[in-house]
């Protein structure tokens, strides 16, 4: 009866309510109470991502210099105000001719459309002018094929040698050409021409002026002609390719620092054939003839099949057993000796390029290379039968020593050529 009771007074004090229905609680019949409440979070400022630049921008004397990445166009840039002008100033930086002046383009690559974006009302122009011809026809393309390196680069840049004959340059024949046609300088005394080779020879650039250089990192087909700051020789860049779990590595993974800089100046030396014996004359023919077959097969992907694997190791066989041209006292000799070694090198690069760089080839190599070892055409002919005027042997034996150098799949091609009857 108790707890009866004790449900019914509440209402009893209340008569106006009817059952069930709450009395009006006025403001000064409420105790103040600690509020529990959970704070939402304030609202992100949410911003639109933001593209990547699609160049780096340095000073030279004063000019704000334009280097498009990988992939965003192929003209050094500037952007310039009305009235600008800039010719004199980076004539003298880059060294560049009388005549060499900047040129307005219609923006077009991802470069010059950003650097438009971010300059309006200015003129965008192309510094191409300022550079050396090569180094523009080449900046921020790939050679297309393994083998061209940073000597052949720094060469080509320097007039040496040919863009459209692009091709590896060893040491041995960089080495050579530099104690040919520059002389050493000191390096705290740079000037735009000047050809440095790194780190004791691991790398070489060439040096345009205004702490910028004209360079390719290795022989890799995938390592584009650049334009960058001297002291970033080594670092990767924006958009530069990365080697995959197949591809071996990759010489430029980190960014090493430069530890020594050897500076070559041009001295503008030429040079006549020399003196040469007749021997020595058909043997630096018989680079020629090389010359000109690996220049023309290795860019069209066509090295291994239409020179053949056997030719990689003749050339291996050829620095062995004329090694007196590199000790000739006819520099032009020691140079075409040199070259023969870059050439040989070239075959290899072409050979991995063409034929072994897929992970199927890799397992396959012997199968594969086996199957390239000789092919019967002119130039296979052409170069055993040069050989064989040159060890003194009868040109009626050719179609046998081909049989010969067929039959015995990487051995030595040479050998077969001297047993000829």
């Amino acid at each position: 009866m108790k707890i009866l009771i004790s449900l019914i007074i509440p209402f009893a004090f209340c008569p106006g309510l009817s059952a069930f229905e709450l009395q009006v609680l006025r403001a000064s019949q409420l105790t103040s109470q600690p509020r529990f409440e959970i704070p939402l979070p304030s609202p992100e400022r949410v911003e639109a991502p933001r593209a990547a630049a699609s160049y780096a921008a340095y000073q030279v004397s004063g000019v704000e210099v334009v280097v498009p990445h990988i992939g965003n166009g192929y003209n050094l840039l500037a952007a310039l105000r009305a009235g600008e002008n800039v010719d004199s100033k980076l004539r003298a930086a880059f060294g560049a001719p009388a005549g060499a002046k900047a040129v307005p383009v219609q923006p077009q690559s991802k470069a010059e459309l950003e650097l438009a974006a971010a300059n309006p009302g200015a003129a965008i122009v192309s510094l191409n002018a300022f550079l050396p011809a090569n180094a523009a026809a080449l900046f921020n393309r790939e050679p297309n094929f393994g083998g061209p390196n940073c000597f052949n680069a720094a060469l080509t840049a320097a007039g040496l040698m040919e863009p459209r004959k692009l091709r590896h340059v060893g040491n041995p024949e960089a080495d050579q050409l530099l104690s040919m046609y520059y002389k050493k300088v000191p390096s705290s005394s740079l000037k735009p021409g000047d050809v440095l080779v790194l780190n004791g020879g691991d790398h070489g650039v060439y040096y345009l002026g205004g702490g910028l250089i004209f360079h390719k990192k290795s022989y890799l087909k995938h390592h584009l002609y650049r334009i960058a700051r001297l002291e970033k020789a080594y670092y990767p860049e924006p958009n530069e390719w990365k080697p995959g779990p197949f591809d071996g590595g990759s010489p430029f993974n980190n960014a090493e620092e430069i530890r020594q800089t050897e500076a070559w100046r041009p001295t503008g030396a030429t040079y006549g054939y020399g003196q040469a014996s007749p021997a020595e004359t058909a043997k630096v023919n018989t680079i020629l003839f090389l010359t000109e077959h690996i220049e023309k097969q290795a860019p069209n992907w066509a090295l291994a099949k239409n020179l053949g694997y056997f030719t990689e190791r003749l050339m291996e066989n050829l620095l062995s057993d004329w090694s007196a041209l590199a000790k000739s006292p006819n520099p032009v000799l020691r140079a075409y000796y040199t070259r023969l070694a870059s050439f040989r090198d070239q075959a290899n690069q072409s050979i991995e390029t063409e034929l072994l760089s897929s992970p199927h080839a890799q397992g396959n190599a012997y199968e594969i290379l086996k199957g390239v070892w000789l092919p019967r055409n002119d130039y296979s002919r052409g170069l055993v039968g040069q050989l064989l005027a040159i060890y003194g042997k009868d040109p009626a034996g050719l179609e046998r020593t081909l049989d010969a150098i067929g039959a015995k799949f990487e051995g030595s091609p040479l050998e077969q050529i001297k047993a000829a009857n």
